[in-house]
């Protein structure tokens, strides 16, 4: 017997957007993608990409839900979504979502965390993975640090189920302006692509005991 879709999803960020369509237990029954990030929507037209990925879904089932995470509710994004305020829960979430009138049915926006200070920082799709994460590993509701990898790196804390603070680091950014705009990026790009274990762990190494020198001041030994 076929599964019977229940929800939309998109992961909708800055260099691409994605679309899964999940049955009822949340199991992913199809994925769709695209090069149609917030940077690179054909023609700045969010309606219409969002027709073309999976309008066919929602013809098929109307009543269908939809929801969005990611860049997609940013101020450069189809529709701003003011952030929940951290600490946050699935709840603050939930009672943050913005809904829109897509031309192809209602849609969800999720709202993204807002930690403020003096040095304040945000999350925009990365709060759903760190939700969807507790929701597979109970355990790690208690108290966890979960680390996300991209190209803003995201270290989150998490406390009695509850997402209480976060640190970004531009990791994969810094390296793609260093290799491209930088006199470190020719050598590294006649090296070429192959992986290097031992240089990996060099890096690790030397960032590690940089001390109060910080990376900065040995970047130029590369």
């Amino acid at each position: 017997m076929t599964a019977t879709p229940h929800l939309i999803g998109l992961d909708w960020g800055t260099s691409s957007l994605r679309a899964q369509l999940f049955d009822a237990q949340g199991a992913v029954l199809e994925t769709r993608s695209r090069p149609w990030g917030i940077m690179h929507v054909p023609d700045g037209d969010f309606a219409a990409a969002y027709r073309t990925l999976v309008g066919d879904w929602h013809d098929a089932q109307p009543d269908l839900p939809a929801i969005a995470c990611g860049m997609v509710g940013s101020r450069g994004g189809w529709r701003e979504v003011p952030y929940a305020e951290c600490p946050a829960d699935v709840h603050s979430l939930a009672a943050g979502l913005l809904r829109l009138d897509s031309g192809c049915g209602d849609l969800h926006l999720v709202p993204g965390v807002m930690q403020r200070g003096a040095l304040p920082n945000v999350l925009r799709g990365e709060e759903t993975q760190v939700f969807g994460a507790l929701e597979l590993e109970p355990d790690l509701a208690a108290e966890a640090l979960l680390v996300l990898p991209g190209t803003h790196s995201k270290w989150v804390r998490v406390r009695d189920g509850r997402l209480t603070d976060f640190a970004t680091y531009m990791t994969g950014e810094l390296f793609a302006v260093l290799r491209e705009h930088s006199i470190l990026g020719r050598p590294a790009t006649e090296a070429g692509p192959e992986a290097s274990a031992e240089a990996f762990r060099l890096g690790l190494v030397t960032a590690r005991d940089a001390g109060a020198e910080g990376l900065f001041g040995r970047l130029f030994t590369a």
